[in-house]
């Protein structure tokens, strides 16, 4: 039992390091300079059966392709408004606490 809880708190501390890393490379990216950075992101840091919810579907979206074309609707008009249009974007980092691998991700899953 020791074993597993010491398994899980490292599991906790690589989790919070890769989100660092990828907060970190989210706020490095400038919109105005295009959404490309953005998606490439999203495909070095989440798994192919990965699941969102944007708020405006009816349920859950699934999988790399369909999400991808919802961070699309989301990121091009912004990306236009931003070259274009002069609009100021910044991006904020909020944690979400209490939010730990060993409740939303299985073991051996990755983000």
């Amino acid at each position: 039992m020791i074993t597993q809880q010491a398994s899980i708190k490292h599991a906790d501390r690589d989790l919070y390091a890769r989100e660092k890393v990828l907060n970190s490379a989210i706020n490095a990216v400038d919109i105005s300079s295009g959404w490309e950075a953005y998606v490439e992101i999203f495909d070095a840091f989440y798994a192919d059966h990965v699941e969102v919810n944007d708020g405006t579907e009816s349920g859950p979206v699934f999988g790399r392709e369909r999400i991808r074309a919802v961070l699309l609707k989301f990121l091009v008009p912004i990306h236009v408004m931003a070259e274009i249009g002069g609009l100021s974007v910044q991006i904020r980092e909020t944690p979400v606490l209490g939010d730990t691998r060993a409740r939303h991700i299985r073991p051996g899953q990755s983000i």
